[in-house]
C-alpha cells in the first residue's frame, strides 16, 4: 500500500475516541446500605456485558475514525489490483526527435525504436487514462497539448510524429511535462521520457532530476533508452564559402570539414560537392582521420546562372546518415560593382589613391576589364552628393577628407540596408570628422582613428602585419605557409584604431556580431577591423589604400588576394542569412516586386523513421511583409536541415538549415550518470520485443481504494448508530 503524509498524520485521530472513552469512563460511588447484599449480584452478573459493550464501541468508532482518514488521502493498494482493477493513469510521453535518433543498427532507426516503445507504454496504461505527448529536443513542441482519453489517437499521432534535425536538450521538455501534469486532478501520474541517451540530451540532468525529486510524491517518472551504442561516425560539420565573390562561371572554392566522432581511425575518406542536387562537381579524399580529431579540404564549384544556388557536401553514408550531407546557400552574380571615392588623384595615374585596389580588384588584362565581372567607377568626394549608392555592392572610400552631412545619413541608412563600406586613411583623413560623425553619432566605424604611429618617409623603420593572427575568415587561408606570409610587407605608418570597447567585449561569445579584429601588425595592435551594422558590413584599415605608407600595392601576392577575399567577404553580409542553423527563424530582404504578395516555400526532408529514408515533403505560403519599409519574407519552420525553395513570381530564392555539428556526437550518458537517473526515475534500458507492461506493472503505484472504503465508512456509521441505541436502552 502506498501512504501519502496526509494518511500517516490523519492516523493519529484514531486516538480521539479512546480518550474520549477514557475521559468518560463510568464512575462509581461507594454507598453503604442494607439492601446492598441483594444488588451486589445482579451488578457482578451486568458488568461483563457493559465492558464488552463498550469495547465493541470503543472500537467501532476508531475504524470509523481511520477508515474516513483513508477515505480522504485516496490510498491505492498493488494486492488488490487483480481483482479491482487498476487505477487510471494521466500520463506524458516526452519523446525524443533530435537528429541523433535517426542513428540505426542497420534495420531500424533509434526513433523507430522509440516510437516502439511509446507504443508500449500506451498498451501498458490502464483503462481510462489519458495521455499527452511532447516532443524533446533543445526546445518542446507539443504534439498532443493536452492529455487525451483516446489512446488510439495518440497511438496514431506518435507514429506519424516527424524526426527533426535539431540538437538534444529534454530538460525544457520535462520542465513543460511536470507544468502540464500540475493542473491535472488524477492521483496517478507519470513521465516518460523517451531517448537514446545522448549524453548532450540530458546536459542538464541535475535540473531535471530536481524537477523531477520536487514532484515525487505526485508524479512517478520513467527513462526508457533506447538504441545500442555507435562506435563509428563521419560528420560533415562545415561547410564554407571562401570569402571571395560568387560570380557566374568564376571557380568558387569551397571548405569542407569532416570530424572522425568513432573510435577508430578513417582512412581514404571520400567528400564531394554537388551544385543545386545535380551529379558531384568535384570530389577528393581524405587519407586519414584520427578519432576524435577533425581534417578539411577545398574543392571547387562553378555556378552556371545567376541567381540563388545551394551547395551540398557529402562523404560516404554509414549508421548516421543525418550528417552525412551539409548544404550551404550562396548567391551568385553577373556583376559586382564597386564605388571608389578618390580622395587623392594625384598628378598621375599612379599617384591616384585608389590606383593599387583597382588593379589588385581587376587582376586581368586591361583588354578584358570591360568584360570582367568587378565593376570599378571611381569618383570625387564632391561627386558623392549625386551618388545612389544603392546601385553599389560595395563603397570604398580612399583617403577621403570628409563628407557632407547629406552624404553620411545615406551612408548608413544604405550600411544599415544591406551594403558595404570600406574605409582607408591618408595623410587627407580628418581624423576628428570620422571619429564625430562616422563613428560616435551614426556608429558606422567600428573603431576610431587614434594617433598616428611611424613614418611614411623612413626606409629604415618599418612594422608588418602578424603571421599569428589568422583566426577570421578573410585572412584564414595565410595559416598555410604555402599561401606566402603577410609579414613580408612592409607598413612604415598607420593610425592606431581604437575599438568600441563593449562592442568588441559582445564579440567574444559571437564572433559574428559587433566588432571583430580581421588582422593585427606584428606589435599586435589592430591593422584591419570589421563591424555589422544592421544588415551590413562595415571594414576600417589602418593604413592607406596605395603605397604612402606601406608596400603592400606592390606586393601582388599579397594585396591581390587581401584585397579581394576582403570584397568578397563584404558583400557576402546579407547572403550570410541564407545559410542557418535548424530551427532558427528565417528572415531575409526579398526583391521588391514580390512585396505584399504570396510566396511559395517548399522544403524535401528526409523523415529517417526507417532505412527506407522516406521523404517528408513540407510546404508553406507566405506573404511577403513590409518591415520598415523593407519587404521580408520570415519562415519559422526550420526543423529539417538542408536546401529550402521560395518560389514567387518569376523569382526563385534558395536558402540552407544546418544541423548542430555536436549532435554528431555519439557519446551516450555514463553510468554515473544512469545512476544518477535510477535515485530519482524508474530507468528501463528498452530493447525490441521487451514487455512494456510488465516491466512498468512492476513500479507502478496501484489501484486506488477509496471507493470502496467509502462504503464500509457508510456500514460501520450504521452499525455504531444502531448498537450505540440497543446498548443504550435499559436491561
Amino acid at each position: 500500500m502506498f501512504l501519502n503524509p496526509l494518511m500517516l498524520f490523519g492516523i493519529s485521530a484514531v486516538s480521539i475516541p479512546i480518550i474520549i472513552h477514557m475521559l468518560n469512563k463510568r464512575k462509581f460511588e461507594r454507598v453503604v446500605w442494607a439492601a446492598m447484599r441483594f444488588l451486589k449480584v445482579s451488578v457482578e452478573q451486568n458488568q461483563r456485558r457493559i465492558q464488552v459493550e463498550d469495547m465493541l464501541l470503543l472500537l467501532l468508532r476508531c475504524l470509523l475514525v481511520l477508515l474516513i482518514v483513508m477515505v480522504l488521502s485516496r490510498p491505492v493498494l498493488n494486492a488488490v489490483a487483480a481483482a479491482l482493477g487498476r487505477s487510471p493513469v494521466t500520463a506524458v510521453i516526452v519523446l525524443d526527435n533530435s537528429a541523433s535518433m535517426c542513428t540505426t543498427d542497420g534495420v531500424e532507426s533509434r526513433f523507430g525504436s522509440a516510437k516502439k516503445a511509446a507504443e508500449e507504454v500506451l498498451r501498458s496504461l490502464p483503462n481510462g487514462s489519458a495521455v499527452a505527448v511532447i516532443l524533446g529536443f533543445n526546445d518542446k513542441y507539443e504534439l498532443i497539448p493536452k492529455p487525451s482519453y483516446d489512446l488510439t489517437l495518440v497511438a496514431t499521432r506518435v507514429k506519424d510524429a516527424p524526426l527533426y534535425d535539431r540538437p538534444t536538450n529534454l530538460y525544457p521538455a520535462v520542465r513543460a511535462a511536470i507544468d502540464l501534469l500540475a493542473g491535472e486532478p488524477s492521483t496517478v501520474k507519470e513521465i516518460y521520457v523517451i531517448s537514446d541517451g545522448q549524453a548532450s540530451g540530458f546536459q542538464q540532468l541535475a535540473d531535471i532530476r530536481k524537477q523531477l525529486e520536487d514532484k515525487k510524491n505526485q508524479i512517478r517518472p520513467h527513462i526508457i533508452l533506447v538504441g545500442r551504442t555507435e562506435d563509428k561516425n563521419l560528420a560533415v560539420t562545415a561547410v564554407r564559402m571562401d570569402p571571395g565573390i560568387a560570380a557566374v562561371n568564376q571557380p568558387l572554392r569551397v571548405d569542407v570539414r569532416i570530424r572522425n566522432f568513432g573510435k577508430n581511425e578513417a582512412r581514404d575518406v571520400p567528400v564531394s560537392i554537388q551544385v543545386d542536387g545535380d551529379p558531384a562537381m568535384d570530389q577528393a579524399s581524405i587519407d586519414v582521420i584520427p578519432p576524435g580529431e577533425e581534417k578539411g579540404l577545398s574543392l571547387f564549384a562553378k555556378l552556371k546562372s545567376e541567381g540563388y544556388h545551394v551547395i551540398t557536401a557529402r562523404t560516404d553514408a554509414d549508421h548516421v546518415p543525418a550528417d552525412d550531407s551539409r548544404t550551404v546557400a550562396v548567391r551568385a552574380v553577373k556583376a559586382v560593382k564597386v564605388l571608389l571615392i578618390d580622395g587623392d588623384t594625384g598628378r598621375e595615374a599612379r599617384d591616384s589613391e585608389v590606383f593599387y585596389l583597382k588593379h589588385a580588384l581587376r587582376s586581368v588584362p586591361r583588354s578584358q576589364w570591360e568584360d570582367y565581372y568587378i565593376k570599378l567607377p571611381i569618383k570625387l568626394p564632391t561627386e558623392a552628393e549625386t551618388s545612389r549608392f544603392e546601385d553599389f555592392d560595395a563603397v570604398v572610400a580612399a583617403n577621403v577628407t570628409d563628407f557632407s552631412t547629406g552624404v553620411v545619413n545615406q551612408l548608413a541608412t544604405y550600411v544599415k540596408n544591406g551594403g558595404a563600406l570600406w574605409v582607408f586613411p591618408g595623410d587627407r583623413l580628418n581624423v576628428n570628422f570620422y571619429n564625430e560623425q562616422l563613428y560616435t553619432r551614426t556608429g558606422l566605424l567600428p573603431a576610431m582613428f587614434g594617433p598616428a604611429v611611424g613614418d611614411a618617409k623612413s626606409t629604415e623603420k618599418w612594422g608588418s602585419l602578424s603571421d599569428r593572427a589568422f583566426d577570421h575568415e578573410i585572412v584564414a587561408v595565410w595559416k598555410d605557409p604555402a599561401a606566402g606570409a603577410l609579414s613580408s610587407g612592409k607598413i612604415f605608418r598607420y593610425l592606431t584604431l581604437i575599438p568600441d570597447a563593449a562592442a568588441e567585449k559582445r564579440s567574444k561569445g559571437d564572433g559574428r556580431s559587433d566588432v571583430r579584429v580581421i588582422a593585427r601588425f606584428s606589435d599586435d595592435s589592430p591593422a584591419m577591423i570589421e563591424r555589422n551594422v544592421g544588415m551590413g558590413r562595415v571594414i576600417q584599415w589602418a593604413t592607406t589604400a596605395d603605397t604612402d605608407w606601406n608596400d603592400l600595392g606592390a606586393r601582388a601576392g599579397i594585396y591581390v588576394p587581401l584585397v579581394n577575399r576582403t570584397l568578397g567577404y563584404m558583400v557576402a553580409r546579407q547572403d550570410e542569412r541564407l545559410t542557418i542553423r535548424t530551427g532558427t527563424p528565417f528572415t531575409y530582404t526579398a526583391p521588391i516586386e514580390l512585396a505584399n504578395k504570396d510566396v511559395q516555400i517548399n522544403k524535401r526532408a528526409r523523415g529517417w523513421s526507417d532505412t527506407a529514408k522516406e521523404l517528408n515533403e513540407v510546404s508553406e505560403s507566405r506573404r511577403v511583409e513590409m518591415v520598415d519599409g523593407v519587404p521580408t519574407i520570415a519562415f519559422a519552420d526550420t526543423n529539417f536541415a538542408g536546401p529550402y525553395e521560395i518560389k514567387g513570381e518569376n523569382t526563385t530564392i534558395r536558402f540552407a538549415a544546418q544541423a548542430d555539428p555536436d549532435e554528431s556526437n555519439m557519446e551516450l550518458v555514463s553510468s554515473e550518470q544512469v545512476k544518477v537517473m535510477e535515485s530519482f526515475a524508474h530507468v528501463v534500458r528498452w530493447t525490441p520485443g521487451m514487455s512494456m507492461a510488465d516491466t512498468i506493472d512492476q513500479v507502478r503505484t496501484g489501484t486506488e481504494i477509496w471507493f470502496p472504503l467509502a462504503i464500509i465508512v457508510l456500514i460501520l456509521a450504521t452499525a455504531e448508530t444502531f448498537l450505540a441505541h440497543w446498548f443504550s436502552k435499559s436491561k
